[in-house]
């Protein structure tokens, strides 16, 4: 039978985890628990027992099964969010071009549909964006968080930057300029070195 200091190790590992839900933390216990002794029933010691139960409950971590619990019971609302995300991002992007064909051409409506795409993908598509990712960056290496952040932000400055010089405004160059610097010397030092990281990861 598993003891008390036993069942207490495991909770507090389940706690460590930050399992946000008291339901599903109690069910983690319980299953955790059940788990250990049929292990132990076979022999083994509580820690490989557990070690074990670990592997074949969450591999990952605890946390995965928050995240996967929070996701089923939030299918429908995330899905829409991400239907609309993708959706205004392709209507944003598909403006932004039409304005910069028409600008080019030099054909009437060139500055509103460049305005309207350029603060579409501004201010709708990359924040309801950044959000849904939030979630899978926050678990993720630092580097891979990085390696995100530098190509967000070097592609804000890259659209602001071209808004400005087809509006002809000033210091566009300045911000072009800066955009190309962090995409060379942010985001694909960190791209390179995950990929690197993912072929020498793999047998």
């Amino acid at each position: 039978m598993i003891s008390e200091e036993q069942v207490d190790f495991i909770a507090e590992e389940i706690r460590k985890a930050h399992v946000k839900s008291v339901e599903l933390r109690d069910d983690l216990i319980d299953h955790m628990c059940c788990l250990v002794e049929i292990e132990m029933g076979r022999g083994v010691s509580f820690e490989e027992a557990y070690g074990r139960a670990f592997n074949q409950t969450s591999p990952n971590g605890y946390g995965e099964i928050q995240r996967e619990t929070v996701f089923l019971l939030n299918y429908n609302k995330i899905m829409n969010m991400k239907r609309f995300t993708y959706i205004s991002g392709f209507v944003f992007a598909l403006s932004l071009t039409a304005g910069t064909f028409f600008k080019l051409l030099h054909l009437p409506g060139a500055s509103g549909l460049l305005s309207v795409g350029m603060c579409g993908m501004l201010f709708v598509f990359l924040p309801m964006l950044i959000v849904i990712r939030y979630k899978q960056l926050a678990v993720q290496v630092l580097s891979e968080r990085l390696k995100w952040i530098f190509g967000v932000l070097s592609f804000v400055l890259f659209m602001v930057a071209l808004w400005m010089k087809l509006t002809h405004l000033m210091g566009a160059g300045v911000i072009l300029g800066l955009s190309f610097f962090v995409f060379g010397f942010g985001f694909l030092p960190f791209l390179f070195f995950r990929m690197y990281k993912a072929s020498t990861d793999q047998p």
